[in-house]
């Protein structure tokens, strides 16, 4: 089923204004510990769905974060809705709230609602927000299950492969080891890895970071696919509302959620509006797959961008969703098949000490 589009005549968002701009007015100090702790998906999920249904029941974004601020949330969320409603009732966008707090809700996230908001489409754009985070919420077990198993090894080598020289050395030897050596190292990792959730999705950080996954090979792949059925969303959502193309993907750009990407597709729409074809524009910007800068390129020919960014985006969503399948079936795969080798390699090593020392100390033993 099509849907159905109003163009505005008269936009509230002011489009001449950057990226950079927007995010940076009124920003809040941020609580790193939030990053550490993040809220659920399933929480976030709630949120939106909720603000979807509100808002296409005819509230306004004030009034639909009023009733949020009561509802079953997490604390967090509550107290941003709170914070958010009375700022928003004195003119500001919800898009510019929402950059306040980074370490509640990502860059994609912010440039999915900014696009909304100036396409009118903010119900359909929640409506999707939230089903994303569903999503995500259906696989947290298996990441919580990888983090599990990845922490096998670490328990292992520091509290199993010296527990065989308890024979040559004795008990005190091996309880001064723990206190020592196992535990400082065991807390010093667990400390090391919430710092570095904490550190890396900092506000100031998060171009570096963004570099550093681009670059990696599967983690690339699973970005791009994200980030260009975010965009299509968005330029669906843009160009049904009347926005021209190259505002559109001017605007569009700040929902790929990724500082790499969202540089490139900036770029691309810079060019369009200096004249450059879309498919030309769109060459250098690698992220975006051949066969959108072919079928935009098409679109932009016939002045039919309605029908081909709908397709476009159902084939973006099957890429991803294929991609995010192959890639956990492989990825847990990789994982489950190194950590088994350690843990082999380690119980092994125990084992052989342990027979060893047995070897060592049986003349003592044997009368």
């Amino acid at each position: 089923m099509a849907r159905k589009y109003t163009k505005r005549k008269d936009p509230t968002l002011d489009v001449s204004r950057g990226y950079v701009e927007s995010a940076v007015e009124g920003l809040s100090p941020e609580n790193p510990l939030y990053y550490v702790w993040r809220v659920p998906p399933g929480r976030f999920s709630f949120f939106f769905d909720q603000l979807s249904q509100m808002l296409h029941a005819g509230m306004s974004i004030h009034e639909a974060l009023l009733a949020l601020r009561q509802g079953a949330l997490d604390r967090r969320l509550s107290a941003a809705a709170a914070a958010m409603a009375p700022a928003i009732s004195a003119g500001g966008s919800f898009s510019e709230q929402l950059a306040r707090y980074p370490e509640l809700f990502p860059a994609h996230v912010r440039g999915l609602i900014k696009a909304a908001e100036y396409s009118g489409h903010l119900d359909i754009i929640t409506a999707q927000i939230a089903a994303d985070y569903r999503a995500k919420q259906k696989s947290a077990w298996a990441i919580l299950l990888a983090q599990l198993w990845f922490s096998i090894p670490l328990v292992l080598v520091l509290f199993v492969v010296p527990l065989p020289r308890i024979i040559d050395l004795g008990v005190g030897w091996y309880v001064n080891f723990i206190l020592r050596i196992s535990l400082p190292i065991l807390f010093g990792c667990v400390v090391l890895y919430y710092l570095s959730k904490m550190v890396f999705n900092l506000r100031s950080v998060r171009a570096f970071r963004d570099r550093v996954l681009y670059a990696l090979p599967m983690a690339s792949l699973l970005i791009r696919r994200a980030a260009t059925r975010r965009y299509l969303l968005a330029l669906e959502s843009l160009v049904g509302a009347g926005v021209e193309i190259q505002q559109a993907m001017e605007l569009a750009a700040e929902s790929a959620g990724n500082a790499v990407i969202e540089v490139q597709l900036t770029e691309a729409a810079e060019k369009v509006r200096n004249g450059m074809p879309i498919g030309q524009a769109l060459m250098h910007a690698k992220a975006v797959p051949v066969e959108i800068r072919q079928s935009l390129e098409t679109a932009e020919r016939s002045g039919n961008y309605d029908q081909a960014l709908k397709g476009l985006q159902e084939w973006a969503e099957q890429q991803q969703t294929t991609t995010v399948r192959f890639a956990g079936i492989g990825g847990y795969g990789i994982v489950m098949a190194l950590v088994g080798i350690i843990v082999a390699v380690a119980v092994g090593y125990s084992y052989f000490s342990y027979v060893q020392a047995i070897l060592n100390r049986g003349d003592e033993w044997m009368p």
